[in-house]
């Protein structure tokens, strides 16, 4: 596809409502299918897909991920490219036998390591507004253990598309998670490049000598405003968003802590078993006799609750970044 597309959106949701339509126009052999589909989904990513593709490239689907995800399946080894959106990313749950047995595995399973399986899943996944234990979870930890599948998860009104469309041209299966917040983040959508997204590729999003930050997902967002104001107590932060958990860039995050000496890694998942876990013994593994200053700031073992003041309290913020960072830099200082 091009990499300069001319967009007149103004937010995530609509850029990747545009980029999926485009890819569709593109290729008759995209199909799209899942519950609520035909209404345009249940984040309206997929609003006037069925209008403008039919019913036989917007497939409305009964409640039942276990044949969505079959049938995607089947698709994808009879020459087509189907992208399944599941109503909410917890329910990958429910379907994760035929996500991590059969999906992820097949071109092994079946001795052909070098072959294309284009199933690309989407889903809506995050803490907001309370919506509780079901509807809440960050769920790429769950999947980020599994060989075979990529994991991506856009942050930002500018590389959402841009990773959209990398995420479909791997023709690989990949989980796509889109956090609720981040459907609402605006930009002013004038006509510019794609910025570069290959699987296993990050951004360095500001260049700092203190202290390594990386951030995904709404917590960039987060990450982002704890950069401002670390700046303001003097400390400057390399800020890295990974964008693709799986493969994970690990060589821009070793380089940055070569530079900084220090590492943050903010994750709205749960902390015990989180990804923020492997990047610290990745990092610490690159620097053999050499104590790594580093931390974690995530989302306490605790079950999401409705209460939306109740949530607030457990969810990472800018200001536990913050903390965390001012209390590495300060305390190593002091040592």
């Amino acid at each position: 596809m091009s990499t300069t597309v001319e967009r007149r959106v103004r937010t995530v949701r609509e850029s990747l409502a545009s980029t999926l339509g485009e890819a569709m126009a593109a290729d008759e052999s995209m199909v799209l299918l899942g519950e609520t589909v035909r209404a345009g989904g249940a984040q309206g990513v997929a609003r006037g897909l069925y209008e403008r593709f039919g019913p036989s490239r917007v497939i409305e689907t009964p409640v039942s991920e276990n044949g969505i995800f079959g049938a995607a399946l089947g698709l994808a080894l009879s020459g087509f490219r189907p992208v399944v959106e599941i109503y909410s990313a917890d329910f990958l749950l429910a379907v994760a036998n035929e996500i991590v047995n059969d999906i992820a595995k097949w071109r092994i399973q079946h001795g052909q390591p070098g072959a294309q399986l284009p199933v690309l899943i989407r889903g809506c996944m995050g803490a907001t507004a309370g919506l509780g234990p079901e509807h809440s979870q960050s769920m790429e930890p769950f999947f980020f253990h599994s060989p075979g599948l990529q994991i991506c998860v856009p942050s930002t009104l500018e590389n959402a598309p841009a990773l959209l469309d990398a995420a479909l041209e791997s023709r690989q299966p990949t989980l796509f998670l889109e956090h609720r917040k981040v459907y609402e983040l605006q930009g002013s959508g004038t006509p510019e490049p794609r910025p570069a997204a290959e699987p296993g590729t990050a951004e360095v999003v500001r260049v700092g000598t203190d202290l390594t930050m990386v951030a995904w997902g709404w917590m960039r967002t987060e990450a982002e405003a704890a950069c401002a104001t670390l700046a303001e107590h003097g400390v400057t932060v390399e800020l890295v968003d990974p964008r693709w958990i799986r493969p994970f860039d690990y060589a821009t995050v070793v380089n940055s802590v070569a530079k900084t000496g220090r590492l943050l890694v903010l994750e709205e998942a749960f902390i015990t078993g989180g990804i923020g876990a492997e990047i610290l013994a990745r990092v610490t593994e690159a620097f053999p006799g050499r104590a790594l200053v580093a931390t974690r700031v995530a989302m306490p073992d605790v079950i999401h609750p409705y209460h939306a003041e109740m949530e607030r309290q457990i969810l990472p913020t800018a200001a536990d970044a913050v903390h965390a960072a001012l209390r590495l830099v300060r305390n190593q200082d002091e040592s």
